[in-house]
């Protein structure tokens, strides 16, 4: 019988290594599971009677994956890819969250500022057992950051500095436990050239592939609401700020072009879900768990956009401008922290043919 110790890893990894496996009458192996206490966490005590080299080998196949536990062979593509089309993972846009550090080198830990809260990284994102968790907290004295109005809200993003455009992307996450008020978001966005002078031409291009949980009312199936839109700036034929020309999903204008408003048959609170999208010259299409919830046509969308994976803040504690989301003056009862969770982010792209 042979025992080795091993770094903790979650509790069925180790029950699945600390079974017997013996050969019977049949030629079929049986499985019998060892007695509860012979599995500790902290430091997992495993006994087996396998050999050494076969126990390694188990804990390569089991371990692995299942701290991951979304990833395997079936994620060289992307979920909803049925055609088994040629695909390239980018993985400088890529993550598993398999290890105890976030990678900084791939993700920005101090973006830019732009809403009713701040981007504090180094306190609200953590990474471990194979997720990265985001966190919304609500602090006891309002902070200022820069020449935008103090705020009592901190929380996380991670943003790429690797950008791209056209491909497949896709994430695995579970929303926060916090409805109405937050905003779990996996999107896509370029930075503003106001130097675009030409009427028409796009300035910035903004993709959600997807907003959970964004509604500011307790509503029935409000917190099964997803949104899967586009933003752009136009130019108006001016140079400068003077020429930037919103199109906002939200404006009956633009709805038709750039909305999608799906409503899900589960609240993306409970569990983990996949949510992809994929961005082709011509076309824009959304995939929830695989399936296609949405596709329009590609018109503006054509800029180098960086990913992002962000906690927002939503009514009834912040307040939607001109200007974008300013804190609200809603007193807070006890509801943060608040924090949503990563299994996984995926890019892939199209393989050229040789």
């Amino acid at each position: 019988m042979n025992w080795i110790r091993l770094p903790t890893i979650r509790p069925m990894a180790a029950l699945l290594l600390s079974v017997n496996v013996h050969k019977s009458s049949v030629g079929f192996n049986e499985v019998h599971c060892p007695p509860r206490n012979q599995i500790s966490t902290g430091h997992s005590i495993v006994q087996s009677n396998l050999p050494l080299a076969t126990m390694f080998t188990l804990l390569l196949c089991i371990v692995v994956p299942h701290i991951a536990s979304a990833q395997s062979n079936r994620n060289n593509y992307p979920l909803s890819e049925k055609s088994g089309a040629p695909w390239q993972i980018r993985w400088d846009r890529s993550d598993d969250f398999s290890g105890d550090e976030v990678d900084w080198k791939k993700w920005n830990q101090s973006p830019e500022n732009f809403g009713a809260w701040v981007w504090d990284n180094q306190r609200n994102i953590r990474q471990s057992d194979g997720t990265v968790q985001i966190t919304m907290r609500h602090l006891s004295m309002p902070i200022a950051v820069g020449n935008r109005r103090p705020t009592p809200y901190t929380s996380g993003m991670l943003k790429s500095y690797a950008t791209g455009t056209y491909g497949y992307y896709e994430t695995r996450m579970k929303g926060a436990a916090l409805f109405p008020g937050v905003c779990p978001s996996f999107w896509l966005y370029s930075k503003i050239d106001d130097s675009i002078a030409e009427e028409g031409k796009a300035r910035y291009s903004e993709i959600d592939i997807v907003e959970l949980t964004q509604r500011g009312n307790l509503r029935k199936n409000n917190e099964r609401i997803a949104d899967c839109n586009l933003h752009t700036i136009l130019s108006n034929g001016t140079a400068g700020i003077q020429g930037r020309l919103w199109r906002r999903p939200n404006d009956e204008r633009y709805r038709a072009e750039q909305a999608n408003e799906v409503l899900l048959s589960f609240d993306p609170r409970d569990d983990f879900h996949t949510y992809g999208c994929e961005v082709t010259p011509e076309t824009i299409t959304w995939f929830i768990d695989g399936n296609q919830v949405g596709q329009k046509s590609n018109q503006h969308w054509h800029r180098e956009m960086n990913v992002a994976i962000s906690l927002g803040l939503r009514p009834p504690y912040s307040t939607y401008t001109e200007k974008g989301f300013i804190p609200s003056e809603t007193e807070t009862s006890g509801p943060f922290p608040t924090t949503m969770e990563v299994d996984y982010v995926r890019v892939w792209e199209r393989k050229r043919s040789q």
